[in-house]
């Protein structure tokens, strides 16, 4: 995107379609200029006199004939979400009329805003970090509770704060390495190594906190993407129904049902969880069926977590060796199902699969299945509760930098300990503060906003 923040910028802000209300927003040094031509109300009052922040109550006119009868508000630079100054037109929510409105304003001199633009305005403003820009997309698409509450936690500035905190101490220590470089008779990285190493041990250890909270950050803003697996007829559909509370995949007793993955969501106690029923593992010539085991094998690699569905009221068959020897054994739960067919507890066969934890319910009573659900929550975040109270890392964009910081600490430790020079010390210092700069955006490439700011929806 070519961007001039002297533009100003219009966008419909509310989602396409017929609703209540419609919100056309514009952003700008002439947003109020732009907006006040088409903006009447009964009394003497304009959007110029107007107090900020307060609504007012009229019509939008189109050559001089009312258009639709609205709210407008004023919110004045820098108090405002872009901290330029913003006005909002509150119409009816048809689409023809916020379209119109929308229309009007551009023809009044207004661009039309590119996707996330007004939200990158309140990042090059300072109104916003790099990571809680993130966080308002993130919250715009949450699709379970669990999302929900990790965007609101990276809004309110957690991981900023933390970020913010670890660059001081860097800086710190690299203020000391620049001292020693100017003063080299001083020997100033000597006389305060105690306090340089205790601090980048600091930064070491909290950055590998942070990394620990990627993989279950993400799985809560993203969700959990689980592969129901197994050979045919061990009950997978029926699985896939049992969870999803309703009959979605047609449930035969005729092998080979089931011979293309089919994908169903679930909100599984805020949870947000991908389920990809697939086709049934087994050795076949049947030219549809071996494409449709070629497409579980590759759901079984790109998959969060595995359910491996295995017979509990029948015996250990090749084919079941087949599925648990494809399945990652630190990302698999073996699924013992027809447990109301079962004659004990666990079947003969369970010894065999070692130490792969494993749940035994029953898919067509339901029997078991409140367990299975409750492991799944616990395997994909642990406890969620201490994880919330802190910062997290929560896309891939954000692990990366988290990493290179911690590549660059440690080589800095490294060098200090082997007693090299305040030079060599100083540039791995400048690369842990410039990937942790990557983090909130302070020292992020201008391409990478592009990308980043481009996901946004226009308006937003």
């Amino acid at each position: 995107m070519k961007l001039n923040a002297e533009d100003t910028i219009a966008a419909i802000a509310t989602p396409p379609g017929a609703g209540g209300v419609g919100i056309v927003r514009v952003s700008g040094p002439r947003a109020v200029a732009v907006v006040q031509p088409l903006f009447r109300t009964k009394g003497k009052q304009t959007l110029e006199g107007a107090p900020s922040h307060h609504m007012l109550y009229g019509w939008i006119e189109r050559d001089g004939e009312p258009l639709d009868e609205v709210l407008a508000v004023v919110m004045r630079a820098p108090h405002s979400y872009t901290r330029q100054d913003v006005v909002e037109v509150h119409c009816h929510g048809g689409a023809l009329v916020t379209r119109t409105v929308l229309e009007l304003t551009l023809e009044r001199g207004a661009r039309l805003a590119h996707p996330g633009e007004f939200t990158l305005r309140a990042f090059l403003n300072g109104r916003l970090d790099l990571t809680r820009a993130e966080a308002v997309q993130d919250l715009v698409g949450a699709r379970s509770g669990w999302g929900l509450r990790v965007s609101a936690n990276q809004l309110r500035g957690r991981l900023y704060g933390e970020i913010q905190a670890l660059r001081e101490d860097v800086a710190h220590v690299a203020a000391l390495v620049s001292a020693g470089i100017d003063f080299p008779e001083e020997d100033v990285v000597f006389a305060h190594r105690e306090d340089i190493q205790r601090r980048l041990q600091g930064v070491e250890r909290r950055v590998r906190g942070l990394l620990d909270t990627a993989e279950r950050g993400r799985r809560m803003r993203e969700g959990l993407a689980v592969a129901i697996v197994g050979r045919p007829n061990v009950g997978k559909s029926s699985l896939l129904n049992a969870l999803l509370r309703e009959s979605r995949a047609i449930v035969t007793d005729i092998p080979g049902t089931t011979r293309d993955t089919l994908e169903e969501s679930l909100d599984l106690g805020g949870l947000a969880v991908r389920l990809i029923d697939t086709a049934g593992i087994r050795d076949t010539t049947d030219k549809i069926e071996r494409e449709g085991i070629a497409r579980t094998r590759r759901a079984i690699e790109s998959a969060d977590l595995v359910l491996a569905v295995l017979d509990g009221s029948a015996p250990l068959l090749p084919e079941d060796r087949q599925v648990l020897a494809l399945a990652p054994a630190a990302a698999t739960l073996a699924v013992v199902n027809k447990r109301d067919r079962m004659s004990g507890a666990e079947p003969p066969w369970a010894g065999e699969l070692g130490p792969l934890p494993r749940v035994a319910l029953s898919a067509l009573t339901g029997e078991g299945l409140p367990a299975l659900e409750e492991w799944m929550r616990g395997w994909a975040v642990q406890d969620e509760r201490p994880l919330l109270e802190h910062a997290i890392l929560t896309n891939l964009r954000q692990t990366q930098a988290a990493q290179g910081a911690l590549a660059a600490v440690q080589a800095a430790l490294a060098a200090i300990a082997d007693g090299q020079g305040e030079e060599l010390i100083a540039v791995d210092l400048a690369r842990g503060l410039d990937a942790l700069g990557d983090i909130v955006g302070e020292t992020t490439a201008d391409d990478l906003l592009n990308r980043i700011f481009a996901e946004f929806c226009i308006g937003k």
